[in-house]
Protein backbone atom coordinates (compact mmCIF):
# COMPACT_ATOMS: atom_id res chain seq x y z
CA UNK A 1 0.00 0.00 0.00
CA UNK A 2 1.29 3.50 -0.78
CA UNK A 3 0.51 6.71 1.07
CA UNK A 4 1.33 10.36 0.53
CA UNK A 5 3.64 11.67 3.21
CA UNK A 6 4.06 15.42 3.14
CA UNK A 7 7.28 16.18 4.97
CA UNK A 8 8.23 19.76 4.27
CA UNK A 9 8.35 22.97 2.85
CA UNK A 10 7.90 25.33 -0.13
CA UNK A 11 4.24 24.55 -0.31
CA UNK A 12 4.32 20.90 0.71
CA UNK A 13 7.06 18.35 1.02
CA UNK A 14 5.42 15.12 0.02
CA UNK A 15 6.69 11.70 -0.87
CA UNK A 16 5.16 8.33 -1.60
CA UNK A 17 5.92 5.86 1.16
CA UNK A 18 5.64 2.23 0.12
CA UNK A 19 5.08 -0.70 2.44
CA UNK A 20 4.65 1.51 5.51
CA UNK A 21 1.54 2.15 7.59
CA UNK A 22 1.81 5.49 9.31
CA UNK A 23 -0.62 6.39 12.12
CA UNK A 24 -3.87 7.94 10.95
CA UNK A 25 -3.17 11.11 12.92
CA UNK A 26 -0.11 11.75 10.72
CA UNK A 27 -1.75 10.98 7.38
CA UNK A 28 -4.84 13.02 8.31
CA UNK A 29 -2.65 16.00 9.17
CA UNK A 30 -0.89 15.67 5.83
CA UNK A 31 -3.99 15.25 3.70
CA UNK A 32 -5.81 18.29 5.09
CA UNK A 33 -2.86 20.50 4.13
CA UNK A 34 -2.78 19.41 0.46
CA UNK A 35 -4.00 21.57 -2.45
CA UNK A 36 -6.52 19.84 -4.71
CA UNK A 37 -4.61 20.40 -7.94
CA UNK A 38 -1.39 22.34 -7.41
CA UNK A 39 0.06 25.81 -6.99
CA UNK A 40 2.03 28.61 -8.62
CA UNK A 41 4.64 30.60 -6.73
CA UNK A 42 7.22 33.33 -7.12
CA UNK A 43 10.36 32.59 -5.15
CA UNK A 44 13.72 34.19 -4.42
CA UNK A 45 16.85 32.14 -3.72
CA UNK A 46 19.74 33.76 -1.86
CA UNK A 47 22.78 31.46 -2.11
CA UNK A 48 25.73 32.41 0.10
CA UNK A 49 29.16 30.77 -0.16
CA UNK A 50 31.66 30.29 2.68
CA UNK A 51 33.32 33.68 1.93
CA UNK A 52 29.99 35.48 2.41
CA UNK A 53 29.40 36.24 -1.28
CA UNK A 54 25.68 36.07 -2.06
CA UNK A 55 24.04 35.22 -5.39
CA UNK A 56 20.36 36.11 -5.78
CA UNK A 57 18.08 34.15 -8.13
CA UNK A 58 14.40 34.74 -8.84
CA UNK A 59 12.07 32.13 -10.29
CA UNK A 60 8.43 31.18 -10.83
CA UNK A 61 7.34 27.63 -10.02
CA UNK A 62 4.32 25.75 -11.36
CA UNK A 63 3.06 22.57 -9.70
CA UNK A 64 0.27 20.42 -11.14
CA UNK A 65 -1.43 17.37 -9.66
CA UNK A 66 -4.45 15.68 -11.23
CA UNK A 67 -6.05 12.34 -10.33
CA UNK A 68 -4.64 9.50 -12.40
CA UNK A 69 -1.75 11.58 -13.77
CA UNK A 70 1.83 12.06 -12.56
CA UNK A 71 2.68 15.13 -10.52
CA UNK A 72 4.65 17.70 -12.51
CA UNK A 73 6.61 20.79 -11.58
CA UNK A 74 8.28 23.48 -13.68
CA UNK A 75 10.77 26.03 -12.35
CA UNK A 76 11.36 29.03 -14.63
CA UNK A 77 14.22 31.42 -13.77
CA UNK A 78 13.81 35.16 -14.36
CA UNK A 79 16.95 36.52 -12.66
CA UNK A 80 19.89 37.01 -12.85
CA UNK A 81 20.12 38.03 -16.48
CA UNK A 82 22.75 35.42 -17.43
CA UNK A 83 20.36 32.53 -16.65
CA UNK A 84 17.07 34.23 -17.56
CA UNK A 85 14.82 31.71 -19.29
CA UNK A 86 16.47 28.65 -17.73
CA UNK A 87 13.92 25.95 -16.87
CA UNK A 88 13.89 22.85 -14.72
CA UNK A 89 11.14 20.25 -15.16
CA UNK A 90 10.25 17.26 -12.99
CA UNK A 91 7.71 14.61 -14.01
CA UNK A 92 6.74 11.99 -11.45
CA UNK A 93 7.60 8.48 -12.62
CA UNK A 94 8.47 5.09 -11.19
CA UNK A 95 10.96 3.84 -10.19
CA UNK A 96 12.62 7.22 -10.79
CA UNK A 97 11.27 10.62 -11.73
CA UNK A 98 12.09 12.18 -15.10
CA UNK A 99 14.00 15.48 -14.83
CA UNK A 100 14.97 17.92 -17.57
CA UNK A 101 17.01 21.13 -17.63
CA UNK A 102 17.00 23.82 -20.30
CA UNK A 103 19.72 26.49 -20.39
CA UNK A 104 19.21 29.25 -22.99
CA UNK A 105 22.96 29.57 -23.58
CA UNK A 106 23.16 25.93 -24.64
CA UNK A 107 19.97 25.96 -26.77
CA UNK A 108 19.13 22.41 -25.81
CA UNK A 109 17.12 20.41 -23.30
CA UNK A 110 19.21 18.03 -21.17
CA UNK A 111 17.80 15.09 -19.23
CA UNK A 112 19.15 14.79 -15.69
CA UNK A 113 20.51 11.30 -15.02
CA UNK A 114 20.62 9.49 -11.68
CA UNK A 115 24.36 10.23 -11.48
CA UNK A 116 23.63 13.96 -11.39
CA UNK A 117 20.67 14.16 -9.00
CA UNK A 118 22.98 15.21 -6.16
CA UNK A 119 24.39 18.11 -8.21
CA UNK A 120 23.62 21.71 -7.28
CA UNK A 121 20.91 23.63 -9.10
CA UNK A 122 22.59 26.74 -10.50
CA UNK A 123 24.99 27.17 -7.58
CA UNK A 124 22.41 26.92 -4.78
CA UNK A 125 22.47 24.49 -1.85
CA UNK A 126 19.47 22.65 -3.31
CA UNK A 127 20.36 19.63 -5.42
CA UNK A 128 18.04 18.23 -8.08
CA UNK A 129 17.10 15.55 -5.58
CA UNK A 130 16.41 18.10 -2.83
CA UNK A 131 14.13 20.04 -5.13
CA UNK A 132 12.00 17.10 -6.18
CA UNK A 133 11.52 16.20 -2.52
CA UNK A 134 10.68 19.82 -1.76
CA UNK A 135 7.73 19.74 -4.14
CA UNK A 136 6.40 16.30 -3.32
CA UNK A 137 7.24 14.36 -6.47
CA UNK A 138 9.59 11.79 -5.02
CA UNK A 139 8.77 8.11 -4.75
CA UNK A 140 10.02 4.77 -3.44
CA UNK A 141 11.07 5.60 0.12
CA UNK A 142 10.82 3.40 3.14
CA UNK A 143 9.63 5.33 6.17
CA UNK A 144 8.85 4.87 9.82
CA UNK A 145 7.51 7.08 12.57
CA UNK A 146 9.67 7.73 15.63
CA UNK A 147 8.36 9.03 18.95
CA UNK A 148 6.71 12.45 18.86
CA UNK A 149 8.89 15.25 20.22
CA UNK A 150 9.08 18.98 20.94
CA UNK A 151 10.94 21.34 18.61
CA UNK A 152 11.26 24.92 19.79
CA UNK A 153 8.45 24.23 22.22
CA UNK A 154 6.10 22.99 19.47
CA UNK A 155 4.83 19.38 19.31
CA UNK A 156 6.09 17.56 16.19
CA UNK A 157 5.70 14.18 14.52
CA UNK A 158 9.11 12.64 13.73
CA UNK A 159 9.52 10.60 10.52
CA UNK A 160 12.62 8.73 9.35
CA UNK A 161 12.75 8.04 5.60
CA UNK A 162 15.24 5.82 3.78
CA UNK A 163 15.90 6.59 0.08
CA UNK A 164 16.95 4.12 -2.57
CA UNK A 165 20.61 3.33 -3.31
CA UNK A 166 20.98 5.91 -6.11
CA UNK A 167 20.11 8.75 -3.71
CA UNK A 168 22.74 11.05 -2.26
CA UNK A 169 21.32 10.31 1.19
CA UNK A 170 21.03 7.31 3.50
CA UNK A 171 18.39 8.76 5.81
CA UNK A 172 16.11 11.78 6.01
CA UNK A 173 14.56 12.81 9.32
CA UNK A 174 11.69 15.30 9.31
CA UNK A 175 9.93 17.02 12.17
CA UNK A 176 6.31 17.79 11.18
CA UNK A 177 4.55 20.50 13.15
CA UNK A 178 1.36 19.05 14.66
CA UNK A 179 -0.54 22.34 14.39
CA UNK A 180 0.25 23.32 10.77
CA UNK A 181 1.37 19.97 9.25
CA UNK A 182 4.49 21.68 7.86
CA UNK A 183 7.96 20.31 8.55
CA UNK A 184 9.93 22.68 10.76
CA UNK A 185 13.20 20.81 10.30
CA UNK A 186 14.55 18.28 7.79
CA UNK A 187 17.89 16.56 8.37
CA UNK A 188 19.60 14.91 5.38
CA UNK A 189 22.21 12.27 6.21
CA UNK A 190 24.81 10.98 3.76
CA UNK A 191 26.45 7.58 3.83
CA UNK A 192 27.70 6.44 7.25
CA UNK A 193 24.97 8.59 8.86
CA UNK A 194 26.94 11.82 8.36
CA UNK A 195 24.63 14.84 8.65
CA UNK A 196 25.18 16.78 5.41
CA UNK A 197 22.33 19.31 5.17
CA UNK A 198 19.65 20.80 7.40
CA UNK A 199 16.52 22.54 6.10
CA UNK A 200 14.73 24.69 8.68
CA UNK A 201 11.52 26.72 8.80
CA UNK A 202 10.56 29.23 11.47
CA UNK A 203 6.96 28.72 12.58
CA UNK A 204 6.47 32.51 12.38
CA UNK A 205 7.08 32.30 8.60
CA UNK A 206 4.17 29.88 8.03
CA UNK A 207 1.02 31.50 6.64
CA UNK A 208 -2.46 30.26 5.88
CA UNK A 209 -3.08 30.42 2.11
CA UNK A 210 -6.54 29.23 1.08
CA UNK A 211 -6.85 27.03 4.19
CA UNK A 212 -3.43 25.50 3.56
CA UNK A 213 -0.38 26.32 5.67
CA UNK A 214 2.61 27.35 3.55
CA UNK A 215 6.06 28.41 4.75
CA UNK A 216 7.25 31.68 3.21
CA UNK A 217 10.91 31.40 4.20
CA UNK A 218 13.22 28.35 4.30
CA UNK A 219 16.90 27.98 5.05
CA UNK A 220 19.03 25.14 3.65
CA UNK A 221 22.48 24.78 5.20
CA UNK A 222 25.23 22.57 3.81
CA UNK A 223 27.25 21.63 6.89
CA UNK A 224 30.15 20.12 4.94
CA UNK A 225 30.68 22.97 2.48
CA UNK A 226 29.70 25.70 4.99
CA UNK A 227 27.28 27.32 2.55
CA UNK A 228 23.60 28.19 2.78
CA UNK A 229 20.64 29.13 0.60
CA UNK A 230 17.62 31.03 1.84
CA UNK A 231 14.40 30.54 -0.12
CA UNK A 232 11.73 33.22 0.16
CA UNK A 233 8.22 32.67 -1.20
CA UNK A 234 7.15 36.10 -2.40
CA UNK A 235 3.77 35.16 -3.87
CA UNK A 236 1.62 32.02 -3.96
CA UNK A 237 -1.66 30.94 -5.55
CA UNK A 238 -3.38 27.66 -4.73
CA UNK A 239 -5.35 25.43 -7.15
CA UNK A 240 -4.66 27.46 -10.28
CA UNK A 241 -5.55 25.71 -13.59
CA UNK A 242 -2.43 24.99 -15.67
CA UNK A 243 -2.17 23.64 -19.23
CA UNK A 244 -0.50 20.24 -19.71
CA UNK A 245 1.70 21.70 -22.46
CA UNK A 246 3.55 23.72 -19.81
CA UNK A 247 5.06 20.44 -18.56
CA UNK A 248 5.91 18.84 -21.92
CA UNK A 249 9.69 18.19 -22.24
CA UNK A 250 9.47 18.62 -26.02
CA UNK A 251 8.16 22.15 -25.55
CA UNK A 252 10.50 23.13 -22.72
CA UNK A 253 12.55 25.46 -24.95
CA UNK A 254 9.67 27.33 -26.52
CA UNK A 255 6.57 27.17 -24.32
CA UNK A 256 5.37 30.55 -23.10
CA UNK A 257 5.33 30.55 -19.32
CA UNK A 258 2.26 32.26 -17.82
CA UNK A 259 2.96 35.32 -15.71
CA UNK A 260 2.14 35.09 -12.02
CA UNK A 261 -0.12 37.92 -10.98
CA UNK A 262 0.94 39.48 -7.68
CA UNK A 263 -1.71 39.76 -4.98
Amino acid sequence: MSRTLIIATLSLLATTVQGVELPEVVTACIEKNSPASGSVQTIELRARDRSGYEQVLQADTYLKRTPGSPARILMHFNEPADIRGARFLIIENSPQNDMYMYMPGLFKVRKITSKRISSSILGTDFSYEDYERLHGVFSDLRAEQADDALLGGRPVHVINSYPEADSGYDRITTYIDVETCVSLRTELFEKDQQLRKVLTINADDIRNEGNIFIPHALLMKDLRDKTETRMIVEDVHIDVPLEDALFDPEQLKKIKVPAIQAD
